[in-house]
């Protein structure tokens, strides 16, 4: 047997620098098994499964599967229980989050990232080079998106249609709640929730404030798609559903605009467009709800939302801002007694950003 040493090699390279110079390699095990629905076939075996009957059900290579399987134990998202056979089987907190039947899961979460914002990542000197993402759309899938162009993503390509919304939902269902108890949201009797895809957040508003109307306003293509994914109290609430492109129409009539994950998708010219019509939307006394994730001061941190920074430069044409550069903006455009609140409930920094119209 080899023997181990504690000693430390100084001239070893750094650990945290392995770390993220393996990070891919490590995401795309998740990938791979979250695609594969490995979990729900490991959750539906009491006592768990042997190799061979995993690549059996699956029909995939024995040997390859065994190397993922293997890894996979090892960054703790399956079990491993050796022997002369050994079986695999789910560890429960990680499967309950990768099967797509579970409350609260990140399934669509993962597949997004693998299919569409590790894809783009690949392209990240492409975009550095370029300064917009035109190029980096075209050689990760073969067809150019722009500013203008990113809402045919919807109506093109009814598979990113589908996940993309189920993302939203399962990530907005989660911090709607939150979102909802922020302020005191009561004395706003008819709210727009613009970009507001499957409704989590107007469903939240409406069973908090029950006297309160909630319009999702949103793109024909993603509304048809978000009544696949209605709570099953949908129907006492008072949600309503109207189509439309925020930057095009008209916005349904309300006393409080939300932008949710809206802002920071989007560059200068279609944020202040979207801030002036909504103040210009709203009579006095009106308000208008942004909620994000915020950039430190000094922009060194959370790491999570510089992470989203860089994600916003691939995928989008938007970013990331501190809480002093959204009062700056929402003062450009009028708004007055800016608050802004910490998300509860939620595990990364998320807050909510409230400013008036006098």
């Amino acid at each position: 047997m080899c023997s181990s040493t504690n000693s430390t090699n100084s001239k070893g390279w750094p650990e945290h620098l392995l770390d993220i110079y393996t990070g891919y390699q490590k995401s795309q095990i998740l990938f791979v098994t979250t695609n594969l629905e490995l979990y729900d076939l490991l959750d539906n075996c009491d006592g768990g499964m042997t190799v061979f009957e995993i690549a059996c059900k699956k029909n995939i290579n024995l040997d390859a599967i065994e190397r993922i399987l293997d890894l996979a134990a090892g960054l703790k998202l399956i079990k491993k229980d050796a022997g002369s056979d050994p079986v695999y089987s789910n560890i429960p907190e990680v499967a309950n989050a990768l099967q797509a039947h579970k409350p609260n899961n990140m399934v669509a979460a993962v597949l997004y990232a693998s299919r569409i914002q590790y894809p783009l990542f690949q392209q990240l000197m492409t975009v550095i080079k370029d300064g917009n993402n035109t190029q980096a759309y075209k050689d990760a899938f073969g067809f150019e998106v722009t500013s203008e162009t990113y809402g045919s993503l919807y109506s093109s390509d009814p598979d990113y249609t589908a996940n993309f919304i189920q993302f939203m939902h399962d990530l907005s269902s989660i911090t709607a709640p939150g979102v909802a108890k922020s302020f005191d949201i009561s004395p706003f009797r008819r709210i727009c929730d613009l970009g507001g895809g499957s409704g989590a957040i107007a469903y939240a508003l409406a069973s908090e404030y029950p006297n309160t109307s909630v319009a999702v306003f949103d793109l024909p293509s993603v509304i048809e798609r978000a009544q696949n994914i209605r709570p099953e109290h949908s129907k006492v609430l008072k949600v309503e559903f109207v189509a439309g492109d925020f930057f095009k129409d008209e916005f349904p009539q309300a006393n409080l605009y939300i932008l949710a994950r809206i802002v920071h998708n989007w560059e200068e010219d279609k944020v202040h467009q979207l801030l002036k019509k909504s103040f210009n939307s709203l009579e006095s006394g009106g308000a208008v709800l942004i909620v994000e994730r915020l950039l430190n001061e000094t922009k060194t941190g959370p790491l999570s939302t510089l992470v989203s920074n860089v994600a916003m430069l691939t995928s989008m044409t938007g970013k990331e801002r501190t809480e002093k550069e959204y009062r700056q903006l929402l003062e450009q455009h009028g708004f007055v007694d800016f608050r802004c609140h910490v998300v509860v409930g939620e595990s990364r920094p998320l807050h909510a950003m409230l400013a008036y119209k006098q």
